[in-house]
């Protein structure tokens, strides 16, 4: 009973997957469509993330020039402080250097890590950006192709099929044509039936032997009068 059951979950798993891949291929560009969106959000993301460590470059940039201005206005104010004999004085300002150069070279290898995050991210993103501008050229290509397989489909089905309205449109002219026969058959088999019916038909075969009685009578007519004449 167990090796069933396992059959039929195997059974179920797999006509799952065969929907599954059947709904992606039947819906691929809408799919890959709403991939590119997703993926231009994802950039979009990164584009402001790559902003904003540039901007905590600048700031560090700005942090590192502060801390050295400041070293160099201590070591003036320590060297004054010299002149004037104010030992205390002048050590007192050397710390105060000593804590702007410290904090200068802590703020320097935070920034050159910072630039090699932002080189690594700006590759990225250019990467990206080429691969997603290539993409979406690819998709319209896509698009294109579906169009004309499903025009090619719809002439194949609507069109060239016998239920099509090319094929009922023939079916219709060859109705048409065939009453318009039977109505000429009609027509003549009428004209036919009047001729025999007045003896026209008789007069026409006889004319065609070359036997025209009105004619005759005309001839015998003329003949008696040429009789009747004196001679």
């Amino acid at each position: 009973m167990k090796a069933v059951l396992k059959k039929l979950m195997t059974a179920m798993r797999g006509s799952v997957n065969e929907l599954g891949e059947a709904v992606v291929d039947s819906q691929g560009s809408r799919i890959l469509e709403q991939e590119l969106r997703d993926s231009e959000h994802e950039l979009k993301q990164a584009k402001n993330e790559l902003a904003a460590l540039m901007a905590e470059v600048a700031s560090l940039n700005r942090q590192i020039k502060t801390e050295s201005d400041s070293a160099e206005s201590r070591e003036q104010d320590a060297r004054k402080a010299l002149a004037a004999g104010q030992e205390e004085l002048a050590r007192e300002v050397a710390e105060r250097i000593v804590g702007h150069e410290r904090r200068k070279v802590e703020l320097t290898q935070a920034r050159v890590q910072l630039e090699e995050r932002t080189r690594g991210l700006k590759e990225r993103v250019q990467k990206a950006e080429k691969q997603l501008a290539e993409y979406r050229r690819e998709l319209q290509v896509v698009k294109t192709n579906e169009r004309v397989l499903r025009t090619t489909a719809q002439i194949d089905t609507n069109i060239n099929s016998n239920q099509s309205s090319l094929s009922t449109a023939r079916e219709t002219l060859e109705r048409i044509r065939e009453r318009q026969a039977r109505e000429e058959d009609r027509q003549g088999a009428r004209a036919q039936l009047e001729k025999e019916l007045t003896g026209q038909d008789l007069d026409e075969k006889l004319k065609a032997a070359g036997i025209d009685a009105e004619q005759d009578s005309v001839n015998d007519v003329l003949a008696r009068l040429r009789g009747d004449q004196p001679s």
